[in-house]
């Protein structure tokens, strides 16, 4: 007895319902890019909320708090105001202060930085400051409103610009200005969406447990070596995810401080391949995972949630 088989066989598609279902894969992905993407803006308008003439306002205070022997130049800022991608609640707002005082020439890092705290805890005008904190390379001004401004100390020899690095060493010149421009190129080749993804990476970082966590400069020297290798598409969500791979990679081996401030950008970690590498590796890896897996707006949402 002849049969005609079972009737479960395999049953192609046709090449115009394959084209149909490609089409429907292409529109949805658009769908959530797009929903990402207005998602990450918003999220970005929150983390912007840091009030930039108010910080101008209260650095300019503090100049005329301690009068002549002082001078923040706007470009010489080594933290995120200048480079734009401070964190709100995240990251400290840093600013180099040039100490121009004859008899702090001959002194430490250390003695300068003490002597810098001694006289703006006696200047600053304490209408609106909660309280003035030294710390091992920079003095903090925390205000009642819970900003938070980190003052690092420095000197002018000749026409270089010197800071202490908190760990009782001796002066090292610094050139923020370099880092700066390289940073600002990056993100216009980038059609400045690198800016927006530095600070979403930050966000994120902040959340991570603290052996994996980066530090903010460290993030900001990873993202401008990422560009180098990038020529994808420029939205926020796609330079996010290219961000956190590079970085998952690159995190492995040292990775020079552009602005002269250290030898590496990392060295708070130890030699290439080291097991805290690996750790920062492996962190930045799951988040990388994370983001490519994330088929909803609600999956991407997570990643930022408190």
């Amino acid at each position: 007895m002849g049969g005609s088989g079972s009737g479960y066989g395999y049953r192609s598609i046709s090449p115009e319902a394959e084209r149909e279902l490609d089409q429907q894969r292409a529109k949805e992905n658009e769908r959530l890019n797009t929903e990402v993407n207005q998602y990450l803006g918003e999220l970005l308008a929150v983390l912007n909320s840091r009030d930039p003439k108010l910080v101008n306002d209260r650095l300019d205070a503090l100049v005329d708090s301690l009068g002549d022997s002082v001078e923040i130049d706007k470009m010489l800022l080594g933290g995120s105001v200048a480079k734009h991608t401070a964190v709100d609640g995240l990251s400290d707002v840093d600013a180099v202060v040039v100490l121009d005082r004859e008899d702090l020439k001959d002194k430490s890092p250390d003695e300068v930085r003490d002597e810098f705290y001694s006289e703006l805890d006696k200047k600053l005008d304490r209408s609106d400051v909660k309280a003035v904190q030294v710390g091992d390379m920079a003095v903090t001004i925390e205000y009642r409103d819970g900003m938070e401004i980190q003052l690092i100390p420095a000197i002018q020899m000749g026409n270089k610009i010197k800071i202490g690095l908190g760990d009782h060493s001796d002066w090292v010149e610094v050139n923020p200005k370099k880092f700066q421009s390289a940073l600002t190129n990056a993100n216009k080749k980038m059609n400045n969406s690198l800016v927006p993804a530095i600070k979403l990476l930050k966000s994120i970082n902040a959340d991570m447990p603290q052996q994996k966590q980066l530090k903010s400069y460290h993030i900001e020297a990873l993202a401008v070596d990422a560009s180098k290798s990038y020529s994808g598409p420029t939205t926020t969500k796609e330079v996010l995810i290219h961000l956190v791979g590079h970085a998952s990679n690159r995190v492995l081996r040292p990775i020079k401080d552009i602005s002269g401030q250290s030898k590496n950008a990392d060295e708070y970690l130890g030699a290439a391949n080291d097991q805290s590498r690996r750790i920062m590796a492996q962190g930045l890896a799951g988040i990388k995972r994370r983001l490519e897996a994330a088929s909803t707006l609600s999956q991407w949402k997570a990643m930022f949630s408190d």
